[in-house]
């Protein structure tokens, strides 16, 4: 299994040069692939893992707005791409959040030898549904898990801002959004735009639509 998943990693860094100069200008690996758990209608539906490329991550973060006054979180942040662009972009402080310990540990070592350790970067090994995300004020979703886990993020996320107090708008970019319609339906959430797939020369990574959502409850 180790030998296949290198292979994958080699063949992926090949074909996604723009992908491996980034991983090597910020002193991380980030290509990576774990295999989901479950399947549409089971409520523990936990989607496979694999990056985004580096310039969908930036154009999401650019399309938000992303910047130093923010607190990100990346929900199901495998190996930590979209945490460390956030940094690089200038978030004041990112958080990534993983279930699957060898991801969580892999993002780790990667933050020890990133030329961004000195930032404000935080990874916690944990579910979701334990994380606050009273302090968030952008968070990150590249379809990690099934719709009704998606709804019990959402009202958490509702939960923790009032139980806290919070005044900050919270904007949301939901990759690939699957369960959209959680959002759509949420009496706190407005849509905010949506970001077509964007085609890349010289890649085979893979494309998905984004959606966006900004708070109401302010």
């Amino acid at each position: 299994m180790l030998k296949n998943l290198r292979k994958r990693n080699l063949t992926a860094r090949i074909r996604q040069p723009a992908d491996e100069f980034w991983d090597r200008y910020l002193g991380v690996r980030t290509f990576g692939y774990h295999p989901g758990i479950g399947g549409p209608g089971e409520r523990e539906w936990y989607m496979h893992y694999t990056p985004s490329s580096y310039k969908d991550v930036f154009a999401v973060l650019d399309r938000a707005g992303v910047g130093p006054d923010d607190v990100v979180t990346d929900l199901g942040c495998g190996l930590g791409r979209v945490v460390f662009a956030a940094a690089y972009r200038g978030a004041a402080r990112v958080e990534g959040v993983e279930l699957i310990p060898s991801l969580i540990a892999a993002a780790e070592a990667n933050l020890a030898s990133s030329r961004l350790k000195h930032r404000d970067i935080r990874f916690h090994a944990r579910n979701a549904l334990d994380h606050d995300l009273s302090g968030a004020s952008f968070l990150y979703l590249f379809h990690p898990f099934g719709p009704e886990i998606l709804g019990e993020v959402m009202e958490k996320a509702r939960d923790d801002r009032r139980s806290a107090g919070s005044r900050r708008p919270l904007r949301i970019a939901y990759v690939n959004p699957i369960g959209e319609s959680i959002l759509n339906e949420a009496d706190w959430l407005r849509p905010a735009g949506d970001m077509p797939p964007r085609h890349q020369w010289f890649s085979n990574a893979l494309q998905y639509r984004t959606g966006f959502w900004e708070s109401t409850d302010i």
